[in-house]
C-alpha cells in the first residue's frame, strides 16, 4: 500500500513538472501579458471613502434603486457596454468594467434593482428576499477587498454568534430533538466530537477531506478552467490532469450522501452534516462534496455576517460606482431580444411591442440573464447553437423554487426572542425524503402533516440599524419548497391577478406554515400583524427564472464536475456575447460577486493578470495573508 500511495505521488509530481514546462511559456504569453489598451486597471488605486451615514430615507434610496427605463435615459450616450440584469453577478460586472474607464448600461426587468439581493417593503415591515446571511466578509480576504473595490467601502457586516444555526428534528412529535452548530475555526468538529464520541474518528476524516476538497488551491482550478482555453482544457481532461492535480476535482466526483455514508453511521449526525446541502436545492446524493466544502468554510469555519441596512445596501452603493464613469441602471427594463448581425452581438431590444420598443446598441453585451434564458429565448437558435454551453443549456434543467412566508410582527426582536441565529425545522431526520417528499407529494397530503422542511431567518434580528429604522416592529421570513406543478397553471399571469383560486392554495400553505411555526414559538401568535405568500411563480416572475427556480441551472453534482465546469464560463463562444451570475459559478452572494470578477478580466484582456492586480491591492491595504486559507473566503 505504501509503494502504492507514493507512486501516485511521484505520478502526480511528474505529470505537473511536465505540465508546467509544456505550458510555461505559454502561459506567460497569453495570462501575464501587459495589455496597452485604453481601459486601465479596476484596482489601479484604492478607491474606499470614509464610511457615511446610513441613508434610511426610502425616496431617497429609491432614486438610486428604483430609476425607471425611458428611451431617452437609454440613448443618451454611446455605451461601450449593456449588461442584462442587476443581479449581484451583473452589477459586480458593471462595475469593474466603470472602475476601468467604460460607459456601462445595466437593464433590470423588475422595478427595484439588486436581484436576489433586493428588498421589499409592504405595509411597513422590510423583508429581504434572497441574502438571508452571507458567509465571512469580516477579515480581510481577497473576496471582501474586490466587494470594497466595487462600493467605495461603504458596506458594512454584523457578524453573528458562534452558535450561528439551530436544527430541529422530528417536531411535533414525541422525538423532537434540538441541536445548535457552532461557527469557528474547527469549532464545529470539535462539538460534534464531545457530542458524538463513538463517531469521533469519521468526524475527523469527514473534516479532513473537507478541508482537502477546500484547499484555495483547488478552488482556483475550479475559477482557472473557466478562464483557460477550451482546447486546453480538453487537453488537461484527456490526460485526467484536474483530478490528479487538484482534489477539488478528484473529491467533488463524490456526492455528499457517499462521503457521509463511508464515514458516519449515526443517522442524526449524517444530518447535521449535511443540512446545509438544501442550500444548493438539491438533496445531499447529488450535491458536490467540495462544493459543501466551499459552503462549510466561507459560512461556518470564518462566521456568517448580515449586511448593516439589509440586503439592499450591496446594490445601493454599487450603483453610484457605475454612474461614476457615465454609466446607467434603469429598472422597469425587459430585454426581449440580443440584436445580432452576421452572428455578431450588436446591442438588445428593450420591449416586444411594435409601438414601444427600443434598440439600443453597443459591441458588448453581457448577460446576468442566466444562461436559459440568453440562449433559449434572447438568440436567435442558429447564433445561439455556437456557444459551447448550448448543450448544457438543452440539458440541465432549471433550480427548483422556494415558498416564502413573509411575516410582520409587532414588537422588537429582543421581547419576541428573534436572534440572528437562523432555525432550521424539519419533520423528520431523513434529509433526502423530505426533501423528495416536499416536492412531488401533492398539496392536500403535505397539507395533512407538519410541512417538511422550513427554514426561518430574521433581518430583524441580524441588523444592528433594524431598531433605528423600524422601531417596536419586526419581520420573519420562512422558506420551504412547493411543487412547481401546484402553480404552473398561473405561470405567466401578473402578479396579484392571478386570481382567487391561485390565492387560496398560496394561502393555504402560508398558513399551515404559520400554524406550524406559531406551535413551535408560541410567543409569536399573538404579534403577527401582516403575512404574504411568493410561490415559485412570484419568483419566476420577478427573477425571470424557468419553472420559479430560486437559482437558474441546477445545483447538482454532475455541474460542477471538469467538462462542465469549463463549459459554464464568462466567453459565450458568440463574439460580443459575455455571461455573468450564478450559472458562471455557484449561487451564493461571493460566488456571484466572483463570476462578475472573472467575467471583467477577460473582457478587459487580463485573464489571470487581473487576480494579480487584486492581490498586490489587497497586499498593499491588509499586508500578505497568513496562510493559504485567508485567501479566498
Amino acid at each position: 500500500m505504501l509503494f502504492d500511495i507514493g507512486l501516485l505521488l511521484n505520478v502526480r509530481i511528474q505529470l505537473g513538472i511536465i505540465l508546467a514546462v509544456f505550458c510555461g511559456y505559454w502561459i506567460k504569453k497569453f495570462f501575464f501579458r501587459t495589455e496597452t489598451g485604453k481601459w486601465k486597471s479596476p484596482f489601479a488605486e484604492d478607491s474606499r471613502k470614509p464610511l457615511t451615514p446610513l441613508i434610511s430615507d426610502h425616496a431617497k434610496r429609491d432614486e438610486t434603486m428604483k430609476r425607471a427605463f425611458t428611451k431617452k435615459l437609454a440613448n443618451e450616450k454611446k455605451w461601450d457596454a449593456i449588461v442584462i440584469g442587476s443581479g449581484i453577478g451583473g452589477l459586480s460586472t458593471a462595475a469593474l468594467l466603470s472602475k476601468a474607464g467604460m460607459k456601462v448600461l445595466v437593464l433590470e426587468k423588475h422595478y427595484k434593482c439588486g436581484g436576489a439581493c433586493h428588498t421589499f417593503r409592504d405595509n411597513g415591515y422590510e423583508f429581504d428576499v434572497g441574502i438571508h446571511y452571507v458567509g465571512n466578509f469580516i477579515r480581510p480576504t481577497l473576496t471582501r477587498t474586490l466587494l470594497e473595490q466595487i462600493s467605495d467601502g461603504q458596506i458594512q457586516f454584523a457578524k453573528f454568534d458562534n452558535n450561528v444555526e439551530r436544527l430541529m428534528l422530528d417536531v411535533m412529535s414525541p422525538s423532537q430533538r434540538e441541536y445548535t452548530i457552532s461557527s469557528g475555526p474547527d469549532a464545529f468538529e470539535n462539538q460534534l466530537i464531545k457530542q458524538f464520541p463513538d463517531e469521533a474518528q469519521g468526524i475527523q476524516e469527514f473534516f479532513r477531506l473537507l478541508k482537502r476538497a477546500y484547499d484555495p488551491r483547488g478552488t482556483m482550478a475550479w475559477f482557472a478552467v473557466k478562464l483557460l482555453p477550451l482546447w486546453f482544457n480538453k487537453v488537461l481532461q484527456l490526460f485526467g490532469l484536474p483530478r490528479l492535480l487538484s482534489d477539488f476535482y478528484a473529491l467533488g466526483k463524490k456526492s455528499v450522501k457517499e462521503v457521509l455514508e463511508n464515514h458516519i453511521k449515526n443517522k442524526d449526525l449524517q444530518f447535521l452534516l449535511s443540512y446545509s446541502t438544501v442550500g444548493f436545492l438539491v438533496p445531499p446524493s447529488r450535491v458536490s462534496f467540495s462544493m459543501m466544502s466551499l459552503l462549510h468554510v466561507h459560512c461556518c469555519e470564518y462566521g456568517s455576517c448580515y449586511p448593516i441596512g439589509g440586503a439592499s445596501e450591496m446594490p445601493y452603493q454599487i450603483v453610484p460606482v457605475i454612474e461614476r464613469s457615465g454609466g446607467r441602471v434603469l429598472m422597469k427594463a425587459h430585454v426581449s431580444q440580443i440584436l445580432t448581425e452576421g452572428g455578431k452581438v450588436v446591442g438588445v431590444r428593450v420591449g416586444n411591442k411594435e409601438n414601444s420598443m427600443v434598440d439600443i446598441h453597443a459591441p458588448i453585451v453581457i448577460s446576468d440573464a442566466g444562461m436559459h434564458n440568453t440562449l433559449l429565448d434572447l438568440l436567435p437558435k442558429r447564433v445561439a447553437e455556437k456557444s459551447p454551453a448550448w448543450p448544457l443549456a438543452k440539458t440541465i434543467r432549471p433550480s427548483v423554487g422556494n415558498l416564502s412566508v413573509f411575516v410582520g410582527l409587532r414588537g422588537t426582536p429582543e421581547e419576541l426572542g428573534l436572534t440572528a441565529q437562523n432555525i432550521w425545522i424539519h419533520a423528520g431526520c431523513n434529509l433526502e425524503k423530505m426533501f423528495t417528499e416536499s416536492l412531488v407529494k401533492p398539496l392536500p397530503e403535505l397539507l395533512a402533516k407538519p410541512y417538511p422542511a422550513l427554514r426561518l431567518s430574521s433581518s430583524a434580528g441580524k441588523d444592528p440599524s433594524w431598531k433605528n429604522r423600524y422601531p417596536d416592529r419586526s419581520t420573519l421570513s420562512i422558506l420551504s419548497f412547493a411543487p412547481y406543478s401546484e402553480f404552473s397553471q398561473w405561470s405567466g399571469l401578473p402578479t396579484k391577478k392571478r386570481g382567487d383560486d391561485y390565492n387560496t392554495t398560496k394561502n393555504a400553505i402560508g398558513q399551515h406554515i404559520v400554524d406550524q411555526v406559531t406551535t413551535l414559538f408560541p410567543k409569536l401568535k399573538n404579534a403577527i400583524d401582516y403575512v404574504n405568500v411568493g410561490s415559485p411563480v412570484t419568483i419566476e416572475h420577478y427573477l425571470s427564472t424557468r419553472e420559479g427556480g430560486s437559482y437558474n441551472m441546477e445545483h447538482d453534482i454532475t455541474r460542477f464536475g471538469q467538462e462542465q465546469s469549463a463549459l459554464l464560463r464568462p466567453e459565450s463562444g458568440i463574439e460580443g456575447l459575455y455571461f455573468t451570475g450564478q450559472d458562471v459559478t455557484s449561487c451564493g452572494f461571493a460566488s456571484c460577486l466572483y463570476s462578475g470578477f472573472l467575467c471583467a478580466s477577460i473582457i478587459l484582456k487580463k485573464r489571470y493578470l487581473l487576480l494579480w492586480e487584486l492581490f498586490n491591492l489587497h497586499r498593499k491595504l491588509y499586508g500578505l495573508p497568513e496562510g493559504r486559507n485567508d485567501l479566498f473566503f
